[in-house]
């Protein structure tokens, strides 16, 4: 049975919701407000203020907003095929293959994941311009986060039953045809997953250009 105590308290709690989600859509509210009304109108509520587009066609001349995405587009792409390239041959060499000094060169990657990218920065800027890594239209491409991605590619490629690649060594299949239609068709969620987070993590990265 339902107290009035806890009726009440109820009726407290779903208001407290409503008001922080208030809270935290006014600006956003405020902000399409602003963008279809004219300047006279940004700061007063007027509920038969005209709507207009000047304030996007105005904003669009302002800065070549398509150059800026295209190079945005360019760079992240980059980035990401060298990460999915360099992370999956050396996530496959830690989860398949032994070879001297293992276990330090993996602790290494496990470092390197506790770094702020942020941090390295400034040591990578030599190394960019040595390499001739940059270009006026689109900056230097980056391998920040390849730490991480190692080590997500190494557990997927851990998970899978070596059954599966005895079986493709028996057909005849080397190494990186076992690396091609093995591991990797098995591991596609874990390289959507961290494609994603590659992907959002360099297109918002404005310290790095």
């Amino acid at each position: 049975m339902i107290t009035r105590g806890s009726d009440w308290t109820q009726k407290v709690e779903v208001l407290a919701v409503w008001l922080l989600a208030f809270l935290w859509a006014a600006p956003l509210l405020y902000a399409i407000w602003a963008a279809f009304h004219p300047m006279d109108f940004i700061s007063r509520f007027v509920l038969t203020a005209p709507l207009t587009l000047d304030n996007f066609r105005n904003a669009w001349k302002v800065a070549p907003f398509a150059r800026y995405f295209m190079n945005s587009f360019i760079l992240v792409s980059i980035t990401l095929a060298g990460q999915f390239i360099l992370c999956t041959m050396a996530a496959y060499a830690f989860a398949r293959f032994e070879f001297p000094g293992k276990e330090i060169a993996f602790l290494l990657v496990l470092v390197q994941i506790m770094i702020m990218p942020d941090v390295s920065d400034r040591e990578e800027l030599p190394d960019h311009q040595l390499l001739g890594w940059w270009t006026p239209s689109w900056g230097r491409p980056t391998l920040h986060g390849l730490g991480f991605g190692i080590f997500l590619l190494r557990q997927a490629f851990k998970q899978v039953p070596k059954e599966l690649e005895e079986a493709a060594r028996v057909e005849g299949a080397g190494w990186l045809s076992v690396l091609w239609k093995v591991y990797i068709p098995l591991a596609k969620p874990t390289y959507l997953a961290y494609g994603l987070v590659s992907v959002s993590y360099h297109w918002n990265n404005f310290l790095w250009p």
